[in-house]
């Protein structure tokens, strides 16, 4: 019987591709979606040969609904759920809870049922992010290079107070939702091992394409800004990128190897990037439909970065076997679905 992989978040942007995968690969999939309106979003993205594979489990709020019944006969978690919204009125309620209790109750609901059942769960792999071990505070750092042993420095009051600043309260709900991961396995030991992803800004193409401008994930949100915006585009503050076919791809991995232990894993592509690079992308490449070029400025005001801090994912390379989908492709298949996105919106 083939093993069944719960994957929290499933509707959302990283969830869709890693469900894809995972299918492909032969497993049977159970989803939380927030309500039984969002399983098409999941669904609409998969063959029809695959649809039949995937259940799902209706979790409403991740801060305070139990995972218990999400967690029944499963082998293995993915837990990709966590907000990643910057509007928000209270950071402590619809930030740092939902990413910190969501993490901890899932670990927890695992844990419990191991302890009640012969059929363990033997892995969790969990999606964090470059923004828990990014240290602002010590500025750009050019030369230093980050590795799975540098934390963010930024504490959990700083989150709350963070009313003004929804970046700050995003970079401390991802660094105590991670360290509380940790902290439960030190404290719980238990049967299964975790494996947390952290990624910087994630970018690329929907498993289901893009029907409205509610369905652009936050990160590929300035990407749209910048083709239909021009000069005055979002300025984007981590100039480290990944495909997320290539997050998918490490999730999965993670899920099958490597198991024995804990480990922690960056990975993001090995150069850095700016408004200007895409918009010389956009109107270089070949098979970018001539409506996105129409709306993209040739020039930018993005101002190129000073000499920054590098990223080392030779961690996840050589573990995992992580690759890394070139910029120009993920830019150009982005593209290709924002034209259809400009059909359906009348641009």
């Amino acid at each position: 019987m083939p093993k069944i992989i719960l994957v929290t978040g499933a509707n959302s942007f990283i969830g869709g591709w890693i469900i894809k995968y995972l299918l492909e690969k032969g497993y049977n999939i159970r989803g939380t979606v927030r309500a039984q309106a969002k399983e098409s979003q999941v669904l609409d993205g998969m063959s029809k040969d695959h649809q039949s594979r995937i259940s799902f489990v209706h979790i409403g709020d991740i801060t305070t609904d139990s995972f218990d019944e999400a967690v029944q006969g499963i082998d293995g978690i993915i837990h990709v759920a966590s907000p990643a919204n910057y509007k928000f009125t209270n950071p402590e309620k619809e930030m740092l809870l939902p990413a910190i209790n969501g993490t901890v109750r899932i670990l927890k609901a695992a844990h419990e049922y191991n302890k009640r059942n012969q059929t363990k769960i033997k892995r969790v792999v969990i999606t964090s992010s470059f923004v828990a071990i990014l240290d602002l505070s010590k500025g750009l750092r050019p030369g230093y290079s980050y590795t799975e042993k540098d934390w963010c420095s930024l504490t959990y009051e700083q989150g709350v107070t963070a009313i003004n600043d929804p970046f700050t309260a995003y970079r401390a709900s991802k660094v105590c939702a991670e360290r509380a991961a940790w902290e439960f396995i030190e404290k719980e030991k238990p049967s299964f091992t975790i494996a947390t992803i952290c990624v910087p800004l994630v970018l690329g193409p929907s498993v289901n394409g893009f029907k409205s401008l509610d369905d652009i994930h936050t990160s590929n949100a300035y990407i749209w800004s910048l083709i239909t915006n021009g000069k005055d585009a979002k300025v984007v503050h981590i100039p480290k990128e990944i495909d997320v076919r290539d997050v998918a791809y490490t999730h999965v991995a993670a899920l099958e190897r490597m198991t024995e232990t804990n480990e922690r894993y960056l990975i993001a592509a090995p150069t850095s990037w700016n408004n200007q690079e895409i918009v010389d992308i956009i109107h270089e490449s070949t098979v970018i439909p001539k409506s996105i070029k129409d709306t993209t400025p040739i020039s930018t005001k993005d101002q190129r970065l000073p000499d920054h801090y590098d990223i080392d994912s030779s961690k996840a390379q050589k573990e995992l076997g992580v690759t890394y989908i070139p910029f120009k492709k993920t830019i150009e298949d982005l593209m290709l679905q924002f034209a259809k996105l400009q059909e359906i919106l009348g641009n």
